[in-house]
This record gives C-alpha cells, sequence and structure tokens, in this order.
C-alpha cells in the first residue's frame, strides 16, 4: 500500500541497499604494474586524521600507512578515465547516488614492518564549519582497488567492514585487481598487516547531500 511517493514497506526497499560490491579486472596485470610504477615514482608522506597538528603517536594507534595522492594529468588520465567508468556502471547498477566526481585518487601502502593498519572509521565528514550547508558535497561512494596479491605479496591486511548485523566485522573477498565499492558511510577497517606491503588505490565520489 502506498500513497502517492510514501510506501508502506520501508523494510523492504531499505534492503536493496548493498552493503559492498565489486568489479574484478578492471585493470590487467601490466595496468596494474604500470599504476604502481607511475605512483612510486613519487615520494610518500605518513596518512593523517583529523587536523594536522593531531600527534603522531596518537595517529598511529589508528592509521600506520604512507600515502599520496594524484590529481588528473596526461600521464595519469587513462586511470581516471577508466575509474570513471567502473563508477558510473557499479553507481547505475547497485546504488542510484547522485554523484559529482572526484578530484583524486590516493594510493596507499601498508607496510608489514610496521603492522600497517586503519582501524574502524567511516569516509564521511560528519559536519563541517566552514561551509554553508547547501554547499558541502559530502563523499558518498567509497571505492578500494587492490593492486597487490593478499598471502602472496602480503600477509594481514584484511578488509573488514561493519553492517550491524549478526555479520558484523565480515571480512571482504579480496585480491589483486579486484575493486570494492560502498557508500562511504560504511563502517570499515583494513586489519594490521604481518608481513609484506598491501598496496591499494582509493577513490571517494562525492555529489549532492542525501535527500
Amino acid at each position: 500500500m502506498n500513497y502517492k511517493n510514501i510506501f508502506n514497506n520501508p523494510r523492504e526497499r531499505a534492503s536493496v541497499t548493498f552493503p559492498y560490491v565489486w568489479w574484478d579486472d578492471a585493470f590487467t596485470d601490466e595496468d596494474i604494474n604500470n599504476i604502481i610504477a607511475y605512483c612510486e615514482k613519487f615520494n610518500q608522506s605518513k596518512a593523517k586524521i583529523g587536523s594536522s597538528e593531531t600527534d603522531q603517536k596518537e595517529i598511529d594507534k589508528i592509521r600506520r600507512s604512507d600515502i599520496n595522492f594524484f590529481t588528473p594529468d596526461q600521464e595519469n588520465d587513462w586511470i581516471f578515465k577508466r575509474l570513471n567508468f567502473i563508477i558510473e556502471g557499479l553507481n547505475n547498477q547497485f546504488y542510484g547516488f547522485d554523484l559529482n566526481g572526484y578530484d583524486s585518487f590516493q594510493y596507499t601502502t601498508y607496510h608489514g614492518e610496521q603492522e600497517g593498519m586503519y582501524d574502524w572509521h567511516i569516509d564521511m565528514f560528519l559536519g563541517n564549519k566552514n561551509l554553508p550547508a547547501d554547499m558541502s558535497e559530502p563523499r558518498k561512494l567509497s571505492l578500494v582497488l587492490l593492486l597487490n596479491e593478499p598471502e602472496v605479496d602480503f600477509k594481514g591486511g584484511e578488509f573488514q567492514i561493519k553492517q550491524g548485523t549478526d555479520r558484523s566485522d565480515e571480512t571482504l573477498p579480496t585480491r589483486k585487481g579486484r575493486i570494492l565499492a560502498f557508500p562511504s558511510f560504511m563502517l570499515h577497517r583494513v586489519k594490521p598487516v604481518t608481513e609484506g606491503i598491501r598496496k591499494s588505490l582509493v577513490v571517494w565520489v562525492s555529489g549532492p547531500k542525501f535527500k
């Protein structure tokens, strides 16, 4: 039963929001090697959380990884074009979010010698006093492309997501070349890497406020 746009079975309608989806083999092994070679031409910095003044010892309790960001240019344009195709495909099929885009991707490495990790967090920023409400664009869709092979190139580093159900702390199936996509409000983490180096490419896609 419904009246105009109001539906009287919201549980049924809510169940179609997928907690995560994935896309395999969007990039070949050669593509992935080229992505890594390109990203590693540039120096990385230690990942931060919160404000830039946060003490590094406090950051290390939550996040231990090295990162750099890349905006579009002639050399990496092919990466962005491929990602754009995947983002549109996954969003059209599974989420239907109003998306405007993203300005960069992040190359992230987690080192076994540092027990690299990123504890439970969401990718959305909640609240921003610096912008009027009608000017802020939340992150809506997060994507993670794993660039090397679990249990071969590194150990540990499992990607987990919380659904708030009996499947809480669900470990997602990952492999080299798989792109995981999930709503940016989902709680997730990367468990400590115990050996080797876990390498990934991360994108956050923004859009108008949810309504």
